[in-house]
């Protein structure tokens, strides 16, 4: 009982200082991570690390870092910026739904993290030669990102442990969870061009005139879109080759220092936001604690038991659950917690529960889109609010609360819908 209390209550505290941003959130919850060590709520405190702490996703995050670092020393991404600008015609309506657009759908192929890590520096480097408000345009890509990961069995882990568990293919979740997404995407950047629609009311004019392309190097311009492109390709591959996201990673971030600027390594290492790097750490061990305790396996039966055994009672809830828990909670625990729990419905019920499928695209659909609600609620959203903050532009956990909360509440009327008259 003690380490459960303990577990919740470190869980709060942190969240409490996350939001209010007293202290730096690295610190508060690192504290709070080790305070779980030392007050033994593990059973086995060596085994932590290895156990609950993906390192696949944080050298994914160092490799990508290092990656986006040397690219920004070619220019590539101010030069596809400003040809983004230059095709909208000025139009930041255009643009912004181009650059979404294209989150979107190259998030359903490969990590959220990744995308977002090369279009978001994109972003900043358009809106600084161009002279517009980068912020609307990085959270409809974290959107955008998180959306597009929900449509196939590769564009978002939770997705990848249902499809694993469930025998589901890739042509499975295309065919049903693809066609709410790309609504969903329609609805939330309809949604973004409304609130901030003083903003898009802007035209560049200055930003794509011939001259604007003079000082662009054009070797490394063309050095840095192959290294992007071989890189871009490894991830769309990486399941058939079977090598792991964060070595392909990895690998084209140290390779891209050493073609682009060898003589700069230990600048581009500095560039690494390690401060962002040890916060995920500390949020995988503090979720890693309320697995270890049952706390999440508690909420997985009560979503059961509440539904009374209501096939499309229990869809709700698991789609609106789900997604408000995915939301402060990492979705791949509470995932890997909820497979089990849907799988023993058949053992209940056998014939209530005959068909899993409905319930399998609920848990997906909660978990993957539950992300978009808070600043943490994916690693997507992390990375792309601490590059903008680095560029100068800061957006606190309550002003990404009042726009990501609206954006998981139309997902979630959306999804519900769709899945209650679909299945």
């Amino acid at each position: 009982m003690f380490a459960v209390v303990s577990a919740v209550a470190i869980f709060f505290i942190v969240y409490i200082f996350i939001v209010t941003e007293k202290i730096h959130r690295t610190i508060a919850a690192m504290i709070g991570a080790t305070a779980l060590m030392f007050l033994q709520v593990f059973e086995n405190p060596h085994e932590v690390y290895i156990k609950y702490v993906d390192f696949n996703t944080i050298f994914l995050l160092i490799g990508m870092m290092l990656f986006v670092e040397a690219m920004k020393t070619t220019g590539f991404f101010q030069y596809v910026g400003i040809q983004g600008l230059r095709i909208s015609k000025g139009s930041l309506k255009r643009l912004f739904i181009t650059f979404t657009f294209l989150v979107a759908v190259i998030s359903a192929f490969i990590d959220n993290v990744t995308t977002v890590l090369i279009f978001v520096p994109m972003t900043l480097a358009v809106a600084d030669a161009a002279g517009f408000d980068p912020v609307p345009f990085v959270l409809g890509e974290i959107f955008a990102s998180n959306i597009g990961g929900t449509a196939t069995l590769i564009g978002d882990p939770p997705n990848i442990l249902i499809g694993t568990a469930a025998h589901l293919t890739f042509i499975d979740f295309l065919k049903n969870l693809a066609p709410i997404s790309i609504l969903i995407f329609i609805v939330v950047d309809l949604f973004l061009l409304l609130v901030y629609r003083k903003e898009f009311s802007k035209k560049v004019e200055h930003a794509f005139r011939d001259d604007a392309y003079r000082k662009f190097n054009k070797k490394k311009i063309i050095l840095g879109g192959t290294l992007l492109a071989i890189t871009i390709t490894l991830f769309l591959f990486q399941h058939k080759l079977d090598i792991p996201s964060s070595s392909i990673a990895l690998m084209m971030g140290f390779l891209s220092t050493l073609i682009i600027e060898r003589e700069k390594v230990e600048d581009f290492l500095k560039g690494v936001d390690w401060g962002t790097i040890f916060f995920f750490i500390a949020l995988f061990i503090i979720t890693g604690a309320l697995e270890e305790t049952g706390v999440l396996e508690k909420i997985a039966l009560f979503m059961v038991d509440i539904s009374s055994g209501s096939t499309q009672k229990l869809k709700a809830i698991l789609i609106s659950l789900s997604a408000v828990i995915s939301a402060f909670v990492d979705n791949i625990p509470y995932t890997a917690t909820m497979i089990p729990v849907i799988e023993s419905l058949q053992k209940i019920d056998p014939h209530t529960y005959a068909n899993l499928q409905p319930f399998w695209w609920s848990l997906a659909l909660g978990a993957c889109l539950g992300g978009n609600g808070t600043a943490i609620g994916a690693s997507a959203n992390v990375i792309s609010l601490q590059i903008l903050a680095q560029y100068g532009k800061k957006v606190t956990f309550y002003r990404f609360l009042k726009t990501g909360m609206t954006v998981v509440a139309i997902s979630v009327i959306m999804s519900m819908i769709y899945v209650l008259l679909r299945y």
